[in-house]
């Protein structure tokens, strides 16, 4: 998918409980529970966009994922959860990067915020990544190429239906360079299209894509138990 307008900042947080979260009694958690859903509403009108995954995987228990055209509101919403659940978390992860158009893909008038806040699909997928200093003394043109094998392949699996994908900057601001989300209706399928993507030409040039974050869309009373 092609993007045109202005670019949006975006946050990937993985929140992770601390010992002392289990061993409040369920009616604290509950609480807790219900001030984080307060904090959330409050922030839904400041932001451009907020989706809300349970983590699949030991590096983090909520994750958060939120974009806005203006930072402060991103670190407002970051710090008001965080105070919320009063030490009760620790950030395991934080990616920061930016949305804008891919020198790859051309422009439509796609509209950024209004694809980011399409309603949520069950599975979230995302990682930093980097890649080599041959790849950016390569040609642009030889660079295209070897970009656009990799998106017709992602595009033509039989598996891809209905994956949303965000390929975001992190230049000079992470110590990475890219941060790759996925929006994905179905984990199975989506691991066959990763696993077919393996074998294209670009993957020469990566240099690293880790740690990555996985969610599911769940609510948050599963930290009760």
């Amino acid at each position: 998918m092609s993007i045109t307008s202005q670019g949006v900042f975006m946050y990937v947080i993985s929140l992770k409980f601390s010992d002392k979260w289990w061993e409040l009694s369920k009616a604290q958690r509950g609480q807790f529970i219900s001030t984080i859903g307060e904090v959330e509403k409050s922030h839904y009108n400041k932001l451009g966009s907020i989706k809300r995954y349970n983590s699949l995987r030991d590096n983090g228990d909520i994750i958060y994922w939120v974009a806005d055209t203006d930072t402060s509101n991103l670190n407002e919403f970051r710090y008001s959860v965080l105070s919320s659940l009063s030490g009760l978390v620790s950030e395991r992860l934080l990616f920061f990067s930016y949305f804008k158009p891919s020198p790859y893909t051309g422009k439509t008038s796609v509209e950024i915020l209004k694809y980011i806040k399409q309603e949520p699909l069950r599975y979230f997928v995302a990682y930093p990544m980097k890649k080599t200093v041959d790849w950016y003394l390569l040609p642009f043109e030889e660079r295209k190429e070897v970009m656009d094998e990799h998106i017709n392949v992602a595009r033509s699996h039989p598996d891809n239906k209905g994956i949303r994908s965000y390929t975001t900057y992190s230049f000079g601001i992470g110590d990475y360079e890219f941060v790759v989300i996925y929006e994905i209706p179905e984990l199975d399928k989506w691991i066959n299209v990763v696993e077919r993507l393996r074998e294209v030409k670009a993957r020469k040039w990566v240099a690293f894509e880790e740690p990555i974050i996985v969610g599911e869309i769940g609510d948050l009373y599963i930290f009760l138990k």
